[in-house]
């Protein structure tokens, strides 16, 4: 009897720490996920090749609804990766410069949100700035408008337009390669 009730005691511990890794492992992968930064346009923030842990929890939406629990959401300067519009197997890292109901034109690459010039502190030198026009256009309900931070380079809202919610994976909570 000693045998069968030391046998049921180490298929106990087994199955519970079974259960717990599993556990863990879902909750890491519903959570996180790890993202390669592909290109050059968001360079000087990100270079090709940086290796980042995504919090996906970033924008958590409400239950049968478009909408995000508050304060998760989507903001003008957070940095998000998403599923590219066009080919939504293919994830893309750029800013977001506005949101819903803003309207944005941009000037021979000087960004005007509602008519206000934005100030981009987070690009640091004019090198990354293009001379493009885009708008005026508002941002649609449950749209953001989304920029590469290396402007000459980078696809984004004003080569496809706004950047639907649904669309938004999470953002970068740290880079862990290169270690720098």
């Amino acid at each position: 009897m000693k045998y069968f009730s030391r046998i049921w005691k180490i298929i106990t511990e087994l199955s519970e720490s079974l259960l717990l890794g599993i556990l863990f492992f879902m909750i890491l992968n519903i959570s996180l996920q790890n993202y390669i930064v592909v290109g050059d346009s968001m360079v000087p923030n990100y270079t090709q090749d940086d290796r980042l842990v995504l919090m996906k929890f970033s924008y958590i939406r409400k239950f049968h609804s478009d909408e995000f629990v508050k304060p998760f959401n989507p903001k003008r300067g957070d940095i998000i990766v998403f599923n590219y519009p066009l080919n939504p197997e293919r994830r893309f890292i750029k800013r977001i410069i506005a949101v819903a109901g803003d309207k944005i034109t941009i000037n021979q690459g000087k960004v005007f949100l509602n008519d206000k010039q934005v100030k981009e502190l987070y690009l640091e030198r004019d090198k990354y700035k293009d001379l493009s026009d885009f708008g005026p256009i508002t941002i649609k309900s449950d749209h953001v408008f989304v920029l590469g931070d290396n402007r000459w380079v980078s696809n984004d809202s004003r080569n496809w337009g706004e950047l639907s919610n649904e669309f938004i994976i999470g953002e970068p909570w740290f880079k862990y390669w290169p270690l720098k």
